[in-house]
């Protein structure tokens, strides 16, 4: 790793990748609501639940009725409690129960994979967010040797060392570095907003981070690594459960064909026809539907069914592509980073001879230019390469739990 990366890396001190993948997921709307999700399906499983616990009631009559010989208008009146429960509930109960546990699992699923993504998002905007701090630097430093390139040109021309050419040249070669100093300070501005909006922090405390180096990626196949993100991705449990609640939900709507039935039993007591009566009291509803639309209800959950595994499905196709992607990028990025090193390593041995060849007379002021312009050039090459590599291994440790 070169010493600018390394400088580059020492501009981060406060903010590991870890604790900006932490506040990240804190940071999330897309993690809050998902866990609010969770927090109501998990109410709505007590309610499923709850669906066949029997109700209590109470009931109080008064009504005039005719009294027995000519006594005229007596008072009827009647106090029962009791307690009641309705057949259907009980029946319908576990598949309630079945959908609403598989919609909990869902959520929570569904929550995990909310943090995933966040995590994933906090990797791509920590290391864009360095590799802007770092070309910066390169930038700046590019401007500061134009500037002396310029004042050691008017020297030269002066003393008539060199034709005034060499200050055109040097001119037009300062104006490009303020260019590319101006166009890379805006980026690091934008990178760095983006990665202190998304972890909460304030922008002017991320001029001071530094980060451990990042472990190597893991050796692992492609078929290694797909094969364990389908086992163990939150994505796809959640659409599990999903499909799970969806068949239970069918099964739930084939039950709405049965006449409603409603059982309640209790004591009553009060005065009849002014005569004092008191008792055991049952009563039994049953109502059979006529409207047949038990089919529809049917078929809709079974729609339903149907969605939630195509979903499961094309899911799976996407993880696995997604993680074999993921494996030969790093695999790449990571031949890339040890290219760009050489790369970077030529440059400055050419950049040297020819800085010689100009002080002896044997190169020209626009060779050196040319050389210095590729030197600069490879060392960003070679700084984006390595926090590609750096970001790249990242990701592989989050889309391959």
């Amino acid at each position: 790793m070169s010493v600018l990366l390394l400088a580059a890396i020492a501009v981060f001190s406060q903010l590991s990748p870890a604790d900006a993948m932490s506040r990240a997921v804190a940071n999330s709307a897309a993690v809050q609501s998902a866990v609010a999700a969770v927090r109501e399906r998990e109410a709505e499983l007590n309610l499923a639940r709850a669906t066949a616990i029997p109700h209590l009631s109470g009931d109080y009559t008064l009504a005039p009725q005719a009294g027995p010989n000519d006594m005229g208008t007596v008072e009827q009146h009647f106090f029962a409690v009791g307690a009641g429960i309705s057949l259907n509930d009980l029946l319908a109960a576990p598949d309630a129960v079945h959908v609403a546990a598989g919609d909990l699992v869902a959520a929570q699923r569904n929550a995990a994979a909310a943090e995933l993504s966040a995590r994933e998002s906090a990797a791509k905007l920590y290391f864009a967010a360095l590799q802007a701090i770092a070309v910066e630097g390169i930038r700046s430093e590019a401007l500061r040797g134009a500037q002396a390139d310029r004042r050691a040109a008017g020297l030269r021309t002066n003393n008539g060392e060199s034709p005034a050419l060499d200050v055109m040249r040097a001119d037009v070669t300062l104006a490009r570095a303020r260019a590319d100093l101006s166009r890379a300070q805006a980026e690091r501005a934008d990178a760095v907003d983006a990665l202190a909006s998304a972890t909460a922090v304030p922008p002017a405390s991320l001029a001071t981070l530094t980060i451990a180096p990042q472990p190597p990626t893991r050796s692992v196949d492609e078929s290694t690594a797909v094969a364990r993100a389908l086992a163990m991705r939150p994505e796809l449990s959640a659409l599990v459960a999903t499909l799970q609640a969806r068949r239970a939900g069918v099964a739930g709507a084939r039950r709405t064909s049965l006449p409603i039935a409603t059982l309640e039993g209790g004591y009553q007591a009060g005065v009849d026809t002014g005569i004092l009566v008191r008792g055991p009291q049952v009563n039994a509803h049953l109502d059979v539907p006529l409207n047949p639309a038990t089919g529809s209800r049917v078929a809709a959950a079974q729609a339903q069914a149907d969605e939630a595994f195509v979903q499961l499905i094309d899911e799976q196709r996407t993880i696995s592509l997604e993680v074999a992607a993921a494996i030969r990028d790093a695999r790449a990025y990571d031949t890339a980073r040890l290219a760009a090193a050489q790369a970077e390593s030529e440059a400055a041995k050419a950049l040297a001879a020819i800085e010689v060849g100009y002080r002896e007379g044997a190169s020209s002021s626009l060779d050196v230019e040319v050389a210095r312009r590729t030197y600069e050039e490879a060392r960003i090459d070679a700084l984006v390469a390595a926090y590609d590599s750096a970001r790249s291994s990242a990701l592989v440790e989050i889309v391959v739990p």
